[in-house]
């Protein structure tokens, strides 16, 4: 009998393919035909060549990546939706530990391609990226509170990628309204999340225990956080009684970063915030005899398509060449990139060439990569985004 679920057949792979690979996005390159109408985010069959299942995924030909799986089974089970809500939440519940801020669901990292969930104390806020997540809101919402227990649900499906998928921005309150911040703990950290303002859904919670472990290793009396954002690497380390210096281009980042210090009990002497373009504030330190001894770099993603990474590269050895300038001898630089196209091996290499053209030597004190709540399924390589190095930093 034939299905009434449509059926998209993938061309005959060159090497290896969909499914072989596990991977759950499906390029337009790689479809030879469908059979049956299929409206833009409906739920189509994939099946190989040679006629087997594949999986079962939601459609959009107007992205390039035209299906994106959600089971490699060859039907979708009933309570599908909610069941991988229960297993992404049992996930955190296991792994994640002191502060209730937490990212539940990590959209393909979590079997859910389009769908991120974060929790802030009793208010869950929820994104939807794709079309074929966006036509499952109800359910996924319906989910998300029944099984969070959310007492309120925020929307910031604002992100640029909507574009693509032919989506316009959507930001509110789903259902009944609810308080415009919520207060959380991160260690021994508190802030305050507004949810109608900054970016992603409130605070960036892949680098929490980057943040923490930093604060813990005692690295020194004096640290310099670029692109501090709303102060939490800054605030983290003030705690543990390092006199901070935090920068950032954004005067309401800043604002709120100084409305976290307040919430902390800290003083402008121990953590002092300033608004100003990072390269040129590193200039302005370097000239002004400023020394540190350790620093952090945790830019904005330079790289969002693969065409940008050769500027991206530039971009991010003049950061750390400048940054190593400002170290006290044998000093700490922590260094990050959020971008997929921006590897760990390729930011190694990067602050090789800045070390070698400062005359200084690198010791990699640790790997730093995202939380645990950003989980990395090594079968979809783009979950792998945010990776870092703790570097010591010496003369030669």
């Amino acid at each position: 009998m034939r299905s009434k679920t449509p059926v998209l057949t993938l061309k005959k792979p060159a090497r290896g393919g969909a499914g072989r690979t596990g991977h759950c996005w499906i390029y337009r390159s790689q479809i030879a035909g469908v059979d049956g109408p299929v409206e833009p985010g409906g739920i189509v069959q994939v099946r190989s060549d040679k006629g087997y299942p594949v999986g079962v995924g939601y459609y959009n030909d107007r992205s390039e990546i035209v299906v994106r799986l959600l089971t490699f089974q060859d039907t979708l089970p009933e309570g599908w939706l909610r069941s991988k809500v229960e297993a992404a939440a049992a996930w955190r519940k296991r792994f994640v530990r002191d502060t209730d801020a937490c990212r539940i669901v990590a959209s393909e990292a979590d079997g859910l391609p389009g769908l991120i969930v974060d929790l802030y104390g009793e208010t869950a806020v929820v994104q939807f990226l794709t079309l074929g997540m966006e036509r499952l809101r109800e359910p996924a919402v319906e989910a998300v509170r029944s099984v969070l227990g959310a007492e309120t649900v925020y929307e910031r499906s604002d992100a640029p990628s909507r574009q693509i998928e032919g989506l316009e921005p959507r930001t509110g309150w789903i259902g009944a309204a609810g308080a415009a911040f919520a207060e959380v703990r991160e260690g021994k950290v508190r802030y305050k999340v507004h949810f109608e303002q900054g970016h992603k859904t409130g605070l960036y919670l892949d680098q929490r225990e980057n943040r923490m472990l930093l604060a813990s290793m005692g690295l020194g009396a004096r640290a310099l956080d670029v692109f501090c954002y709303e102060g939490g690497f800054g605030l983290h380390l003030a705690l543990s009684g390092c006199r901070v210096t935090g920068i950032d281009a954004q005067a309401d980042a800043i604002a709120r970063a100084e409305e976290n210090r307040s919430l902390n009990g800290l003083t402008p002497d121990q953590l002092r915030f300033k608004t100003a373009n990072a390269f040129d504030e590193l200039k302005a330190l370097e000239k002004a005899g400023e020394r540190f001894d350790q620093i952090i770099l945790d830019p904005p993603s330079f790289v969002r398509r693969k065409e940008a990474l050769e500027g991206a590269v530039s971009g991010y050895k003049e950061l750390i060449l400048r940054s190593m300038k400002l170290l006290e001898e044998g000093g700490f630089l922590s260094v990050y990139s959020c971008s997929y196209h921006m590897d760990e091996h390729l930011l190694l290499q990067t602050s090789m060439a800045a070390a070698w053209d400062t005359r200084k030597d690198l010791r990699v004190v640790r790997f730093l990569r995202q939380s645990q709540d950003h989980p990395i399924h090594p079968f979809v390589p783009e979950t792998y985004y945010l990776k870092g190095f703790l570097f010591q930093v010496k003369g030669r």
